[in-house]
């Protein structure tokens, strides 16, 4: 008998027998394959749909069935090597903040083992097959995903868009602390420090906070849009000499404030800088 020693499962291989030249015709060759399927003739092919190990067994009959002769041969029917293929990347969180851990899975089909090697975009790396990340920093990052085993890799990327953690208290605070200044003057005093100092806070934990700074001027003060605009300007630089970044401030002067105040202390309160949550 002749047969192949192996073969992938599904993949066609041809068996045969010879017979001896004396015998006596007509003679039939009747197959089993091991996995109750059957054949006849010199030389029959078979696939097989599942792995395993298999007996061929080759029956030759003449005669009538009165003479008959068999071989044996053992087939071994393995599955085809199946290269890494990553099928889906997935995050916990696509929009995490700065606090917030994200664990990464794929899906990835192939022959084990696998080997994974994960990028989150920020510089880190893991080999590990769900891997927990968390960023430092806002920003959109792309992730990618290596794949692979002996027989080939496969890679994915995905991106996801991370922004500052924000306590609770960051989303209930309305308004800040507006600060007054004296007559003609941009300078801030102590209590107007201290009033930024208290604004200050607020800023530093609640990065995702933006401002509007607007200055003003009361009636009867000199170059009141010019004023204005310097007492804006002294709130900002303040807030910038203290690590709150320049891209989160709007300064603007609004010149002489409407209405009239029929006290000295009324007129006061025009002399101001208002700090004002952008949300």
């Amino acid at each position: 008998m002749t047969a192949p020693d192996s073969l992938q499962t599904n993949e066609t291989g041809t068996f045969s027998v010879t017979t001896n030249d004396d015998a006596k015709q007509p003679v039939s060759v009747a197959w089993t394959f091991g996995d109750n399927s059957i054949g006849s003739g010199a030389s029959p092919t078979h696939s097989w749909r599942e792995a395993g190990t298999y007996t061929v067994t080759a029956t030759a009959t003449n005669r009538k069935g009165k003479s008959s002769d068999s071989e044996f041969s053992s087939v071994v029917v393995y599955n085809p090597p199946v290269p890494a293929q990553i099928v889906s990347l997935r995050a916990s969180n696509m929009n995490p903040d700065t606090q917030t851990q994200v664990g990464f899975t794929a899906s990835v089909d192939g022959d084990e083992p696998l080997t994974y090697a994960w990028g989150f975009g920020d510089g880190e790396t893991s080999s590990a097959a769900a891997p927990s990340h968390t960023y430092g920093s806002p920003g959109t990052y792309s992730i990618n995903l290596d794949a692979s085993n002996k027989y080939g890799s496969d890679s994915r990327s995905m991106t996801l868009t991370v922004v500052w953690y924000e306590a609770t208290m960051c989303k209930e605070v309305s308004e800040l602390n507006g600060v007054f200044f004296n007559r003609n003057s941009s300078v801030l005093s102590d209590e107007a420090q201290a009033g930024l100092d208290d604004n200050l806070q607020i800023l530093n934990e609640c990065p995702n906070m933006n401002v509007r700074v607007e200055g003003l001027a009361a009636p009867g003060e000199r170059r009141a849009q010019e004023l204005s605009e310097d007492r804006a300007r002294a709130v900002e630089e303040y807030y910038t000499e203290h690590d709150v970044a320049a891209s989160r401030l709007v300064s603007v002067g609004n010149g002489r404030a409407s209405g009239m105040a029929s006290t000295k202390e009324g007129l006061s309160a025009f002399r101001r800088v208002d700090t004002i949550i952008i949300r």
